[in-house]
């Protein structure tokens, strides 16, 4: 009896992990991928910046982000360029052309605002002041890889 009742205690161990395990897999399987070239031969940034390199040691630095719909990030900005892609949502990028890197203690405001979809590949603007947000109504998943220097911030707060 302690034999049968063992056998199954397993079986129905087995049964929950399971089926915990393919509840995990199918939530995943929302997201589509397909092979292909996600960003080709980009030389330039939205705002004509040709890509140039760091001038210390090269390094790169990848990420992802998951924004609920609402976040936004504060003012900041990136000393290097960045490859993004967007998998999921809407990401709105907030720039501010004409305060200096030099000057984080005043008040910023937006003169340029852009917002690339789900699917958009772009360059990010290094040197420029922004703010990023999900204004859309789901969530926002977007990776970026930053070409940076070795041991140096990719990311600048005010």
């Amino acid at each position: 009896m302690k034999l049968h009742f063992s056998i199954l205690s397993l079986f129905l161990l087995a049964s929950c992990t399971m089926s915990e395990v393919e509840t995990t897999m199918t939530t995943h399987d929302a997201y589509s991928f397909e092979s292909g070239t996600l960003m080709a031969n980009a030389t330039a940034d939205p705002f004509g910046n040709q890509l140039s390199y760091p001038e210390g040691n090269p390094a790169v630095t990848t990420g992802m982000a998951v924004w609920q719909p609402g976040f936004e990030t504060g003012w900041h900005y990136h000393p290097y360029f960045g490859a993004v892609y967007v998998l999921k949502g809407e990401l709105t990028v907030n720039y501010d052309e004409g305060t200096p890197l030099s000057d984080d203690a005043n008040e910023k405001s937006p003169t340029r605002q852009e917002t690339y979809s789900s699917g958009d590949a772009f360059l990010a603007t290094p040197n420029t002041w922004h703010y990023s947000s999900n204004q859309g109504d789901e969530e926002l998943i977007f990776m970026i890889s930053w070409f940076g220097e070795d041991g140096q911030p990719v990311k600048v707060d005010e």
